[in-house]
């Protein structure tokens, strides 16, 4: 019997340390303080997530490092909860793992999106210009769009992925393994 709970007790951790499980953690901003601010440069950290503040192009191509993500909880990214505000400014996020999916809550409100998956960026007026597409080897579609607000899906192995707005506001993203 002894030798049974080792065992398992060995699996799991084997288990857990190799990246093995189905759903990573979400990162939901809940752990932020409202009104909080992040500039260029700035890293935060949820659950096993890091998150590195980039700068963002302009749909002219010009870049600018002077954006801000701002914490916020008028669920206007169509979850519950906090979201955070993307005023000209990307975020890279650097997941524990690499995962084979992903989804993401948005609400955008103008301006354009920036959304980078493995490397390629794609500078795009909405949401809908991407539905649809496969980007950097990742397939792209959106669900559950209701005016401003829906949900960005992502199918295939993300080694990067970052998003910028400028009245872009996101939450609730949940990699999967």
């Amino acid at each position: 019997m002894k030798r049974i709970v080792v065992f398992l007790l060995v699996a799991v951790c084997i288990f857990v340390i190799s990246g093995c499980y189905l759903v990573l953690n979400c990162v939901d901003f809940e752990g932020s303080t409202v009104g909080t601010k992040y500039y260029n440069g700035d890293t935060l950290f949820e659950q096993t997530t890091r998150m590195d503040m980039k700068p963002f192009v302009w749909s002219n191509g010009t870049p600018t490092s002077n954006g801000v993500m701002t914490v916020t909880n008028g669920g206007l990214a169509g979850h519950s909860g906090k979201d955070v505000n993307l005023n000209n400014i990307t975020v890279s996020f650097k997941f524990p793992v690499k995962p084979s999916a992903l989804i993401l809550y948005y609400g955008e409100y103008g301006g354009n999106i920036n959304v980078e998956i493995n490397g390629i960026l794609e500078n795009v007026q909405d949401f809908s210009d991407i539905d649809g597409k496969v980007i950097g080897g990742v397939t792209v579609t959106l669900t559950s769009v209701s005016g401003p607000k829906g949900v960005l899906n992502l199918q295939g192995r993300i080694t990067s992925f970052s998003i910028g707005g400028q009245e872009l506001w996101i939450d609730h993203i949940c990699p999967r393994k």
